[in-house]
Formats: C-alpha cells, structure tokens, sequence
C-alpha cells in the first residue's frame, strides 16, 4: 500500500473513531436552542374529517414563536378520502428537532471548476509512483476526462448538464465496475445498534464488505473536497442490484440548512461495489443559497395536512390506502410559477409502517410547500437526470 493510500486509510479510520459515537444516517442533530416561524392549530376542521392533534404545551405567544419546542411530539391524526377512493391514512408524530430557524432562499446553481476536479481526483485517486493528473485526458469526443489506474480501473470524469434545472451535474465513476442506473432496491440500511451491533449492517458486510459509517465518512471526504464550505450529512444508504445482478450500497448526502436537510433535484450520491470501502462513482450538483426571508409564517402542520385534504385529487391513485406514520419540516428546492429555482420550507409526508419502509420510499417526495400550500409528490431519485 503506497503511502498515500495510507494517508487515505489513517483519515478514514480517524473520521471512524469519531463518527462511531455520533448520529449516522437518517438522523439529525439536535440543538439545544431552536427556532422557525409557525404555529399549531389545536384543532383544524377540514372537508371530510377532523384533524386530531396531540401537542406539548405551547411555549409561543405569537406567530412568530423563538422554539420548535410547540411542534415536538406532536401527533397528527386523520383519514382523508378523495371523492374516487383516494384514502390517505395519517397517524404521524411531527418532527422539527434541531431546527434553528425557517427561511425561503434563492437556489444558486454552481459550476464544477478545473480546481474542483483536480482536488476531487487527488482525493479519490492518491498515489506516490503515479499522478492522476498526468494519467487524465480529456476526450473531446465524449466530453469526458479519462484515465485507467495501475490497477486497471478505467475511470471517466464528466459534466452532464441538466436541462431541467439549468445546472451541471457530477458524474466520477469506475466504468470497470459497471454500476447502471437502471437499479432495483434491495434493501434500506437502518443503523440500528443492538448490544453495540448495527444488526441491519450485517448484510450489507455480507453483499458489499463494508458498514454504514465508511460509506458516510469516505462519501463526506470527497464530497469536502469539492465543496468545502457545504455542511452534508448522509441521509440514506440502499443496498441496489443492476440487471446483471451485481449489488452495490447506494449513500445519498444532503445538506444541511437551518439544521434541515435540503432534498435538491441532483443529491450528491455515492456507490459502492464489493471488494473495496471507496467509491466507485459519485454523483451530484453543486449549489449556493441566498437568502430571501419570509413575508408570512409558514403553514402549520395540521393546515399541511387541511391542504392535502384540499388537493386530494391530485394524489397519484395507489393500489393500496397510503399509511403516513411520520411528518417532518425540511427544506425541497423547486421551481416557482415564475421559473425562478427556490430552496422552501416543506412538510414532507413519509409512507411506511416503519424505518425501513419508511427508507425504502426515500426517494419519493411527498410534501406540502408550508409557503404556499401547494401539494408536491414526485421522485428525487440518485443517478437520475
């Protein structure tokens, strides 16, 4: 091992001992003093039903309330029927920890410089008797950079632009290892400890050779690489199989805003094949915020669900009634009427009798815009344009 792939491995295990002890994906951290605009509505009547709320005692006198404290452990209960047997069953704890505060921001799109790639190539290709920089080369043919390692791993380098969202996407990945798009999900990873033992981890050791906490800590490295003011965190990991069969472990990396995860349209994601705890393709956009601030509180949590009632209709007809066991406030980034790319607060709406189906839909957003009202309901799938 050179020494430089030491120096890889001795950050990684650093970042291990210390991440071994914190928060891993699919939780965020709580901070001691919270703030956000908003209020809870003790009851909220709505068309077809009434919204049934379970809430702690109301620290806020006004609107304008200085702690989430009046949203903790809130439970929201309620059945709305659409007119065409639409049935969305909701028995839901909200959840606003770590919150600091809620704003509306402009969604500024950001360009992958020539430095960006340089510091993303030394950091995933580290070497003493071979230079990734000399090895790329730059095809104009495929618009991509290129280059094969000692070991024989081709490798390409290139921007995709998305036409949706007017904004470049990352994609670094070993074309040796052949990770294709076209995936199904296997399997959420829920780190869980059990007696000191993350008893879901056990499978992904067993189809991938690696844990939860290396994807995270290696994804995060790269990640800072490129964007080293961005505060990311890992919010999910699936284990995925192509067609061929091969499995890999998905990470998907949001960042965080106010102490919320920020769902964009290309979240920075990581996946990794057997045989080795490094990436073998990373995956994303880059973006800045501006901030823009708020005109209005935000909508509540029980007037999320009255919206929904409202826009029930438009929920796309499912085989099953939907089950919605949890609700959080996070921010999404959308389009506005007026084309403009915006980073709002959202209720999100979370299928799934448990964590793990609640990861498996992971992708799929859910979500009143608590701005406007507006229902949202379409994927925000990694490795996607």
């Amino acid at each position: 091992m050179t020494n430089s792939l030491k120096r890889r491995y001795s950050l990684l295990m650093a970042f291990l001992l210390l991440t071994i002890t914190l928060t891993g994906c699919n939780k965020q951290a709580d901070n001691e003093e919270q703030s956000f605009l908003g209020t809870v509505d003790e009851n909220l009547a709505v068309n077809n039903g009434e919204v049934i709320t379970e809430s702690k005692e109301n620290t806020a006198d006004s609107p304008y309330g200085d702690t989430s404290d009046e949203y903790a452990g809130e439970t929201i209960t309620q059945l709305i029927e659409g007119s065409d047997g639409r049935i969305i069953s909701i028995d839901a704890q909200v959840y606003t920890d770590g919150i600091d505060q809620v704003s509306c921001y402009k969604y500024v799109p950001e360009p992958f410089t020539e430095e960006m790639r340089n510091a993303l190539l030394k950091e995933m290709h580290p070497a003493e008797t071979w230079d990734v920089m000399e090895a790329a080369v730059y095809s104009s043919e495929k618009g991509a950079w290129e280059f094969v390692t000692p070991i024989g791993e081709s490798w390409i380098y290139q921007i995709i632009h998305s036409e949706v969202t007017k904004e470049d996407i990352l994609n670094h990945e070993n074309i040796t290892a052949n990770i294709s798009s076209d995936i199904k999900q296997v399997f959420p990873v829920i780190a869980l400890d059990y007696d000191g033992i993350a008893i879901e981890d056990e499978l992904l050791v067993e189809m991938i050779n690696t844990i939860p906490v290396e994807m995270e800590t290696l994804g995060l490295l790269d990640i800072s690489s490129i964007d080293q003011d961005g505060e990311y965190v890992c919010s999910f990991i699936h284990i995925c199989e192509t067609q061929n069969g091969q499995a890999y472990a998905k990470a998907v990396f949001k960042k965080i805003l106010d102490g919320m995860p920020v769902t964009t349209w290309h979240d920075f994601s990581t996946a990794t094949a057997k045989g080795s705890p490094f990436p073998a393709k990373i995956w994303g956009s880059l973006f800045s915020e501006e901030e823009l601030g708020l005109d209005n509180p935000i909508l509540s949590a029980s007037e999320a669900v009255a919206a929904m009632q409202e826009q029930i209709d438009q929920v796309p007809i499912q085989e099953e009634p939907l089950a919605i066991t949890k609700i959080s406030l996070e921010y999404l980034s959308v389009i506005s009427s007026d084309g403009d790319l915006l980073v709002v607060p959202v209720w999100r709406f979370w299928v799934g009798e448990d964590e793990k189906e609640r990861s498996l839909r992971s992708e799929e957003v859910i979500a009143v815009n608590a701005l406007n009202g507006e229902l949202i309901w379409e994927k925000r799938e990694s490795f996607v344009e």
